[in-house]
């Protein structure tokens, strides 16, 4: 299984080298610089050498593994989750035995997958992790193949930061890298949707300050099919009382005694600006 493809693993290790080159010259004489005011020149060389050499290798680190990074946020979700349970699984059968231990297991997945509530919440949820990575796989397949970056620099993809379920579907923030805009990204709002197995999805920006950051409204259903109980029919007379009326009412409106004809008409006003 490979976590970062070939042609992107090379140009970072490429960014890495030229990072930890000029980080660790601009360390080194910054810290030479500021210690030989403080300790002979001899020393101060030394010292900015080791802490232009020290700042190099993290800068360096940082840059190389930084796809790998981005790999582990994209699964930071699973692997929590992986981590909680096998390893609560694990620390009770330690402090137990292991059939303690799994009956608790097998008792928490059916308190929360039998009951429907719970499980129409697990449900949702885990939508949105499978939203996050088929995000992920048309943003990487869209902005890849509309760029055409030479030189073999990869394509900057979108920072995928959350993602929590709605009425409709899910909604996911994300975070533009630098080469990306809006606009780039509305015209493929259709195949987006197709990626992410969806009826629609809509793409906002997020704030008004910042232009990178973007809503990601993806539609599965339409929340507003259901039926819903209307108390206005109990404002017609006819249709009061609500045990011989077929209408649909709530009972926690009160009866509302509405006669129009008991209102008076308004006296017409004088017209304003007539000669006499």
């Amino acid at each position: 299984m490979t976590l970062v493809e070939r042609p992107m693993s090379q140009w970072y290790a490429r960014r890495a080298g030229v990072t930890a080159l000029v980080v660790g010259l601009a360390c080194d004489a910054l810290v030479t610089a500021v210690l030989s005011v403080f300790c002979p020149l001899l020393l101060a060389v030394v010292l900015g050498a080791l802490a232009g050499v020290v700042c190099a290798l993290v800068a360096a680190v940082l840059v190389r593994v930084w796809p790998v990074l981005r790999t582990l946020w994209w699964w930071s979700i699973e692997i929590a989750t992986t981590v909680v349970v096998v390893g609560g699984w694990v620390t009770l059968a330690h402090l137990t035995t292991w059939w303690i231990a799994s009956v608790v297991l097998l008792a928490v997945v059916i308190a929360v997958f039998v009951p429907r509530r719970p499980r129409r919440i697990v449900y949702a949820w885990s939508w949105c992790l499978v939203v996050r990575h088929r995000l992920r796989l048309s943003f990487a397949t869209l902005v890849r193949s509309a760029a055409r970056v030479s030189g073999g620099r990869p394509a900057a993809l979108p920072l995928l930061l959350w993602a929590r379920p709605t009425l409709a579907g899910e909604r996911v923030w994300l975070w533009l890298r630098p080469g990306l805009a809006l606009e780039d990204l509305e015209g493929k709002a259709g195949l987006i949707a197709v990626a992410c197995i969806a009826k629609q999805v809509r793409i906002a920006p997020a704030s008004e300050r910042y232009a990178a950051l973007l809503r990601v409204d993806i539609a599965r259903r339409d929340p507003l099919t259901g039926r819903i109980d209307s108390p206005l029919a109990l404002l017609i007379p006819s249709l009061r009382n609500a045990e011989a009326a077929d209408v649909p009412v709530s009972p926690a409106v009160p009866p509302v005694g509405l006669e129009l004809a008991d209102i008076e008409e308004p006296a017409p006003e004088p017209p304003r600006g007539a000669r006499r």
